[in-house]
């Protein structure tokens, strides 16, 4: 979920915390909440940090430690414990515990679309996603819209709690139509490996992978039907060079943040292109978010790139400029 949604979210259990009679009897604390809410819901996000390092390492870490159960406590009492020593006369408890609720919040949502976290760290790197929202989706935004409207006229506490039961109702929907249409499609393609959905805005609309033994099969769901835009066989040229692209820290870096990834090897006049394309995200038959390494003829010379690319001139220009780094 991006960084808006998730503020606008924090206002939300700001006003949801009106319903603790502790909150709405104490300006000051009332004040300090919702500073703790709008703070605390970003907070696992403050691992943007790790940009400071590069571009590879903030992707193999990002929504890692920082969303991971161990961490959502620790979030919550560093945020209420920077908060606290300006506002000594309210309560640390409520502050806390609002704060707490907001940055769980967080991770909850985030565990909901295509990206999903590795909650279970430090235990367990698998990503764990429940396929159900976009990564920006309206409908909750507009929803707590409509809260902040509705306050004008109604009590905020009251007003907010049935903001988030809709709020979980609508969740609820979008994990459950997620979950049938997974089986649904597993009954066509009995010998599929894996389907991965990517919700679209569009309710009970999705952008399909679907993986099998010897391809990949890209398509469109709906409550319409499917349809199969393109495919891609599975078959990997220069597998040595595929298998030490690995090596390289971006490749790395860039492989540690999904598990669809796939590599591809263009040939050069001089030299050899490895490109790890990450499948869950595409355009058409353009798939912007990738790692390549370029590699010089005679083995010698590599460099590499990490990141999107989101136009053909664009990459044009990323592979240009790997060419020309490793031939200077």
């Amino acid at each position: 979920m991006d960084t808006f949604s998730h503020v606008v979210i924090g206002f939300g259990v700001g006003a949801l915390a009106q319903l603790d009679p502790a909150v709405s009897a104490n300006e000051t604390l009332s004040q300090a909440v919702i500073l703790g809410t709008v703070i605390g819901s970003n907070a696992p996000d403050f691992d943007f940090f790790y940009r400071l390092k590069g571009k590879g390492n903030y992707l193999r870490n990002h929504r890692g430690l920082s969303h991971s159960l161990p961490a959502l406590p620790l979030w919550g009492i560093l945020v209420s414990g920077m908060l606290y020593p300006f506002f000594t006369s309210t309560s640390f408890f409520h502050l806390f515990l609002w704060t707490f609720l907001a940055v769980i919040l967080h991770v909850f949502l985030d565990l909901f679309n295509v990206h999903g976290t590795q909650i279970f760290r430090p235990y367990s790197r698998k990503w764990i996603t429940f396929d159900a929202v976009p990564l920006f989706d309206p409908y909750i935004l507009l929803l707590h819209f409509l809260g902040f409207g509705l306050i004008l006229f109604y009590q905020t506490g009251i007003t907010f709690l049935f903001i988030y039961i809709f709020l979980f109702f609508y969740l609820g929907i979008r994990t459950i139509s997620s979950i049938l249409t997974k089986r649904h499609l597993r009954s066509y393609f009995i010998n599929a490996i894996r389907i991965k959905l990517i919700p679209r805005i569009t309710l009970f609309k999705w952008d399909i992978l679907i993986e099998t033994e010897e391809e990949f099969l890209f398509g469109i769901f709906s409550l319409k039907g499917l349809t199969i835009e393109h495919s891609l066989t599975k078959k990997i040229n220069f597998p040595i060079l595929v298998s030490n692209s690995r090596h390289d820290q971006r490749i790395s870096d860039f492989l540690a943040g999904t598990n669809y990834a796939y590599p591809f090897v263009d040939v050069r006049k001089n030299g050899y292109l490895v490109s790890w394309k990450d499948l869950r995200f595409r355009t058409k038959r353009f798939f912007p978010a990738l790692a390549i390494q370029f590699i010089s003829s005679d083995f010698k010379k590599k460099n590499s790139y990490i990141g999107r690319v989101n136009s053909l001139k664009q990459y044009k220009k990323v592979v240009r400029n790997l060419t020309n780094s490793s031939s200077s």
